[in-house]
């Protein structure tokens, strides 16, 4: 009965260590770093529901490994997801429109206007055009 004990013991030691922790799953934040940018630019020239969520999923895992503690890059991460939405047309709170050759970020206000996305020394904000968001996109190339 001892030796069973030992080998039991045994088994379920080696299988603790069998299932410890691996490296492999661990965020690379360099490059994280590089997906955002990769994405954001993919993102800004096809505005596609498959681009946006890479996009998201790129700043939302940069984010919940805290790589880095800028409070100023995570403050336009936040407001950047907060604009994306969930990534599908019917609740898109911001579209991408072109006016000529300039493209721009149009978003849906509170009140139902079209608010143009800029930003002003590194912060983004919005500007209220005093148009509602469904006229703005009928009359603009937006996607």
């Amino acid at each position: 009965m001892k030796k069973l004990m030992y080998v039991a013991v045994y088994i379920l030691a080696l299988g603790f260590y069998a299932c410890g922790s691996d490296n492999d799953d661990e965020f690379d934040c360099s490059a994280g770093t590089v997906a955002i940018a990769e994405t954001g630019n993919k993102y800004r020239e096809n505005s596609s529901t498959d681009n946006c969520e890479a996009y998201k999923t790129a700043m939302e895992g940069y984010l919940n490994n805290s790589c880095t503690e800028d409070k100023e890059l995570i403050k336009i991460y936040l407001s950047q997801l907060e604009l994306l939405g969930d990534c599908t047309i019917a609740g898109k709170k911001c579209l991408l429109c072109k006016n000529g050759e300039q493209k721009t970020f149009i978003c849906r206000g509170e009140n139902g206007n079209a608010f143009i996305q800029e930003s002003n020394n590194g912060e983004i904000t919005l500007r209220d055009t005093g148009v509602t968001f469904d006229k703005y996109v009928e009359l603009s190339n937006c996607e």
